[in-house]
């Protein structure tokens, strides 16, 4: 016996869809539900598809405006993008609606977190404590916002009792230790360079004893510097200052003085550093090196950018000179491993480096190009070993090139 499906055209086309389904033995598949769009746009955001997500998320967003959850992942989508500025709108609004939303108050702490405002997030987990007393994840979070300010006693007692509200929280179990380490301001430091060329000059060499602390304004640094050039030793007194002016925004601060001929008799420095929105950190500054019979003043500035454990780095330099301006420059990338202390560094750059460590007339003024690699590391609670490999070609003359190459070590003692 044959069905025979008939539908005329009196119907609706609804009508007619349905009862051809239903005559032909076709199920009509059911409409998505908002549970199912949120579920897929979540695959999507984890898939690196973010753009379709929060497509779809906004889909949702019309059929049900107060599913917080859907507003949370587009917050923390433009959040993963850099798109501050939209991620916290949105994450505000879940908050507005109800305060004592612990997902929403979480993904906004994160927010600005990565968008280098720890003391907001420290106010939002104040006020979301208040309504979730010791709730480990707004303590965690608490304690990282302490650390980016450079409070860390104040982070590990927060991080401590985090641990204590979740025993399980193994992010703040290794959150204490790093800030275990961090909790000493002082430091003790000896570093050494050795630099081979392959003419025209004996080997130089460089060490350099330094003792720093961290204070609440900022870190101080005393150096001394002892170098063996062109048959001569000497020695250099260096300070270095890093004072903080408000959150996101520090300087640099630099002055140097020696008596002996193979260093600038005077160095100065000064940069102002900002963090700016989407994980950019730009500066702009200069530095003035005196010698006996020549004044060298280098404007510098850089431009950096955070992606998720890498730091993308450049900085342009510019020398005025009677004879002309000399424009120089190097690009790098760093990749941390677990904290700021831990990272691999590559660098690539040519001409002037306004903070090399054996500067002196004759090297500023030649075109070069250079390569270096360096890396530094915990191997104890209180002890950061270095190490740096660097490779640099300067132009001697008409087609005449010399090569230099320079191993440094160094070790760090924190107290």
């Amino acid at each position: 016996m044959t069905l025979r499906c008939r539908l005329t055209p009196m119907h609706s086309p609804f009508l007619i869809l349905t009862a051809a389904s239903v005559l032909c033995g076709q199920a009509v598949p059911a409409p998505e539900g908002v549970d199912e769009q949120f579920a897929r746009a979540r695959r999507l955001a984890f898939d690196g598809k973010r753009a379709e997500a929060i497509e779809l998320c906004r889909a949702a967003l019309l059929r049900s405006p107060n599913y917080h959850d859907i507003r949370i992942l587009i917050g923390r989508i433009h959040a993963w993008e850099g798109r501050y500025e939209e991620g916290r709108s949105e994450l505000q609004h879940v908050l507005r609606s109800e305060p004592s939303h612990l997902d929403g108050r979480v993904a906004l702490v994160d927010l600005e977190l990565w968008s280098d405002h720890p003391r907001t997030a420290i106010t939002l987990c104040e006020e979301g404590l208040a309504l979730r007393p010791a709730q480990p994840l707004l303590l965690f979070r608490k304690a990282r916002a302490q650390k980016a300010l450079g409070a860390y006693p104040e982070a590990l007692v927060t991080a401590r009792q985090a641990l204590a509200a979740d025993p399980g929280l193994y992010d703040a179990r290794q959150l204490i230790e790093n800030l275990a380490e961090l909790a000493q301001r002082s430091k003790l430091s000896l570093n050494g360079t050795y630099d081979r060329f392959d003419r025209t000059f004996e080997p130089w060499w460089m060490t350099s004893l330094s003792l720093s602390h961290r204070f609440d304004a900022g870190s101080l640094i005393g150096r001394i510097n002892r170098a063996s050039r062109f048959g001569d030793t000497g020695h250099q007194l260096e300070v270095d200052a890093y004072p903080r002016w408000q959150d996101g925004t520090y300087f640099y601060l630099n002055a140097g003085f020696s008596e002996a001929s193979i260093f600038p008799h005077r160095r100065y420095g000064a940069e102002i550093y900002h963090n700016f929105p989407r994980g950019i950190e730009g500066s702009v500054g200069l530095r003035q090196l005196r010698f006996a019979a020549s004044t060298v003043t280098i404007y510098t500035g850089s431009l950096g950018k955070y992606w998720g454990d890498y730091l993308f780095n450049l900085r342009a330099n510019d020398t005025p000179s009677s004879i002309g301006t000399s424009f120089s420059g190097s690009a790098s990338v760093r990749r941390y491993f677990g904290d700021g202390e831990n990272h691999l560094t590559f660098n690539v750059g040519s001409g002037v480096s306004p903070d090399q460590p054996n500067p002196n007339a004759e090297i500023l003024n030649l075109r070069s190009r250079k390569a270096s690699l360096a890396a530094q590391g915990w191997i104890h609670r209180r002890f950061i070993l270095s190490g740096s490999l660097a490779y640099e070609k300067q132009e001697i003359g008409q087609g005449v090139e010399r090569a230099q190459t320079t191993l440094g070590v160094g070790l760090e003692w924190r107290f």
